[in-house]
C-alpha cells in the first residue's frame, strides 16, 4: 500500500494481526531486507509493517527532505494512519537511527526499541568511514547513481559478510540495483530541523530497549550499540556471534529469535 506525507508516497507492507511491530530498514536497502524475520513475528502472533524511507525501494524520491526528522516524521506518519501506536519499533543500521529520533521526538507512539547494528544520529564516525561515503557521494554524481554503488558500495566493509553467503548476496544486490539515491541526488540541501544532539538525550529513553550487534561489525558500529547500551536506561545489549553488519540478512532465524524473546517481555 501506499501512504503519503506531504506528496511524498511510502511504500508500505503489512502483513498479519496482533501487536504491532515496525521494521525500518538499512541505508541503500528496502524493507526486503527484513523478508526472513517477518514470517516468525508473524506466526507468533504480531503485526509486522514495513516501510521503504523515502528515497528507498518504491517510496518516492522527492528533492529534498533527507533530515533525521523528515523520515521520523514519515515513520510517525505511517504508525498513525494504521493505527498503531504505540508500536515495537525494530530498526536496522539507519534504521535504528529513525527510531531513535522518532522516539525523542514522540515517545508516546513507542513501545519498545529493538535496535540492531543500530546508527546514532549525531555520533561522530570515524574519518576513515566518513571518507568512504563521500567518496561514494562523489561517484554517485559523477560516474552515476549504479556504476558507483556496484564499484564503492557492494564491495564496502558494511555489506561484504553478508556478501560473503551465497543467495544472500544476491538479496543484497537486488535492493541495492534499485537503490534510487535520493538524498545523493537531492537538488536541495537540508537546512537542520533541531538544535539539541540525539547522543545527549539518550539518558532520557524510556522504552525497554535491546541492542543488537554482530560479533564481525566494523568498528564504528560496535562503538555505537556500546553505547547505546551504556547510555539508554536498562538497555540489554545481544552480540550475534560470527556476524557483520546486516544480522536480519545474514543470520534471520537467530534475529527473529532474538526479536522475539525480547518482545514477548515487553506484553
Amino acid at each position: 500500500m501506499i501512504i503519503e506525507r506531504e506528496g511524498v508516497a511510502l511504500n508500505v507492507a503489512v502483513e498479519g494481526r496482533g501487536t504491532p511491530v515496525v521494521l525500518l530498514h538499512g541505508h541503500t536497502l528496502d524493507l526486503r531486507v527484513w523478508d526472513e524475520v517477518v514470517p516468525m513475528l508473524v506466526g507468533a502472533g504480531y503485526r509486522a509493517i514495513r516501510c521503504d524511507q523515502r528515497g528507498h525501494g518504491r517510496s518516492s524520491s522527492p528533492p529534498s527532505g533527507y533530515r533525521w526528522g523528515d523520515h521520523a516524521a514519515d515513520l510517525a506518519e505511517v504508525i498513525s494512519r494504521l493505527g498503531a501506536a504505540p508500536a515495537h519499533l525494530v530498526g536496522l543500521s539507519k534504521g535504528a537511527g529513525i527510531a531513535l529520533e522518532l522516539t525523542l521526538r514522540s515517545a508516546e507512539v513507542v513501545r519498545s526499541l529493538a535496535l540492531v547494528a543500530p546508527l546514532v544520529p549525531d555520533f561522530a564516525l570515524s574519518d576513515g568511514l566518513m571518507e568512504s561515503f563521500r567518496a561514494l557521494a562523489r561517484a554517485i554524481w559523477t560516474q552515476g547513481v549504479q556504476p558507483a554503488l556496484g564499484v564503492l558500495w557492494l564491495t564496502h566493509p558494511l555489506l561484504t559478510s553478508a556478501a560473503a553467503i551465497p543467495g544472500t548476496r544476491e538479496r543484497v544486490e537486488a535492493m541495492v540495483r534499485t537503490f534510487p539515491a535520493g538524498e545523493y541526488l537531492a537538488a536541495e540541501r537540508d537546512g537542520p530541523d533541531r538544535t539539541w544532539k540525539l547522543t545527549d538525550w539518550l539518558g532520557e529513553i524510556a522504552a525497554p530497549t535491546l541492542v543488537v550487534s554482530g560479533e564481525h561489525d566494523i568498528p564504528d558500529f560496535v562503538a555505537m550499540a556500546a553505547l547505546l547500551a551504556e547510555k539508554v536506561p536498562g538497555s540489554v545489549l545481544e552480540i550475534v556471534p560470527d556476524c557483520g553488519h546486516l544480522i536480519p540478512l545474514e543470520r534471520p532465524h537467530a534475529t527473529a529469535e532474538i526479536l522475539l524473546r525480547f518482545l514477548q517481555a515487553q506484553t
